[in-house]
């Protein structure tokens, strides 16, 4: 008798591993495990992803309000001189051609340069001015478009190649030369400041390989040169709308107190813009695959929600703001 037989039967069983039982068992759990790190990664990227776009999205939106936000705020601005009214050499659109004006190349209107009583204005829906937009891109159909002149904030020297502002504390003079115009005293006296003015738009390029159509926020602004000119060029990328609305002050009282909001193309004769409503909408540069929007654009005097523009699986963010325009007394 081999006394050792249980003891090397014993040792058989334990290297004998595992059944087919236990090891199906084994690659079953493995299986649940893998699969529930795959799929926390799988959400925890596509909420990354959503998170990231949102937040740039945000960004974009945030940094062309702001732009739009300074220039505003400081519509009407003349350096010492409060008031259209005592501005020298300006003209409006329904006037004879400006000297100053009508040497400018490029020029969206006559006498656009120096309208100086129309120191903020708008139009509906509807790109109409005469200086073009740069190539290829195109002026959206929809979108408004917001116009703003005032003076520099900060003051300059007298330069020939631009447009300028001097200004005392009785009166100003729009202005090109190499010297101070007559009748104004050397700084601090008076001041020399650039004539700024600023059309903001939206514009749509060419669709890309993939059929997206690119948008940006634009401008047409005063420049420097020999003669001077309108340049078009580009704010920032990715902003598919821009709508406005004016605050109007109709009773003229002495608090000059909003009494209304208007359309751009709505505002009385003789009323007073006091505040602007902006609306930026930024729209992501690429469609994400399962994405639909079941947002309503309505805003302003905007109805985007029966346009395919807007339903084409791009993620989309909107922000607005009511903006006091400082210098709406005059």
């Amino acid at each position: 008798m081999n006394v050792n037989a249980p003891f090397l039967a014993r040792s058989r069983r334990r290297l004998s591993g595992m059944t087919l039982i236990e090891l199906m068992v084994a690659l079953l759990i493995g299986s649940l495990l893998i699969a529930g790190a795959v799929t926390i990664y799988v959400q925890s990227r596509n909420t990354y992803r959503v998170t990231e776009t949102t937040a740039r999205l945000q960004e974009v939106a945030r940094y062309a309000l702001n732009v739009v936000e300074s220039d505003v705020r400081l519509a009407g601005f003349w350096g010492l001189t409060h008031g259209a009214a005592a501005i020298d050499n300006r003209a409006g659109p329904n006037e004879a051609a400006s000297a100053i004006d009508s040497p400018v190349s490029s020029n969206c209107g006559v006498n656009w340069v120096v309208d100086a009583e129309r120191f903020i204005e708008g139009r509906d829906g509807n790109y109409d001015l005469d200086c073009a937009v740069a190539a290829p891109n195109s002026a959206t159909n929809w979108t408004d478009v917001l116009v703003v002149r005032r003076a520099s904030s900060d003051t300059r020297p007298v330069n020939s190649s631009r447009i300028q502002v001097q200004s005392n504390r009785l009166h100003a003079e729009i202005f090109r030369g190499s010297d101070i115009p007559a009748g104004f005293g050397t700084p601090p006296a008076s001041e020399t400041r650039d004539l700024l003015v600023h059309a903001y738009y939206v514009a749509q390029g060419p669709a890309n390989a993939n059929g997206v159509i690119p948008y940006a926020l634009r401008r047409q602004t005063l420049i420097g040169g020999s003669p001077p000119s309108i340049r078009d060029e580009e704010i920032i990328p990715g902003i598919q709308d821009l709508q406005i609305q004016f605050g109007i002050d109709e009773d003229g009282d002495a608090a000059g107190t909003t009494d209304r909001y208007v359309d751009p193309d709505a505002v009385p004769v003789g009323a007073r813009i006091t505040s602007v409503r902006i609306w930026i909408l930024a729209v992501a540069d690429e469609r994400e695959v399962g994405f639909a929007s079941n947002t309503q654009h309505v805003y302003a005097n905007a109805d985007y929600s029966a346009t395919d523009a807007f339903n084409d699986n791009r993620r989309r963010v909107l922000v607005s703001k009511t903006i006091q325009v400082r210098n709406s007394r005059s």
